[in-house]
């Protein structure tokens, strides 16, 4: 992936806070729709990345209008660490965008489902230093 496109999948996938209570952080991702079609099919993990970061007790996705609203326990985390643990995120997808053959990656989907977890799940701490 060269730079202007990894620009460009960080622009799609910079959120928005649209609501900031505590317990409850909803972000609106305004660009996600202009992604490339490669990457829709794996919009689904976004609960799952989500969930986690300590303390993020449930997750709920509007894909209809690119909100995702984030529930979490204000005594183990707050807004700015889920907020890093996007980033952490979006970076680690990016760095196995150019590991991985994406046209064998559908048959592989759990190969590559583990993949993503292992990376994020040693990137965990970080996200509390943020």
């Amino acid at each position: 992936m060269g730079r202007i496109e990894e620009s460009f999948v960080r622009h799609c996938l910079k959120p928005a806070v649209t609501c900031n209570l505590p317990g409850r952080l909803r972000m609106t991702f305004r660009s996600y729709k202009l992604l490339p079609k490669e990457a829709l099919p794996y919009l689904h993990y976004i609960r799952d990345v989500l969930t986690m970061l300590p303390g993020v007790t449930d997750v709920q996705i509007n894909p209809r209008i690119g909100t995702v609203l984030v529930l979490y326990s204000p005594e183990a985390t707050a807004p700015r660490q889920i907020l890093r643990w996007v980033d952490i995120v979006v970076d680690t997808g990016l760095e196995l965008a150019g590991e991985i053959d994406w046209e064998h990656a559908a048959k592989e989907e759990t190969d590559v489902e583990r993949m993503i977890r292992s990376r994020l799940i040693l990137r965990l701490p970080q996200a509390k230093e943020g």
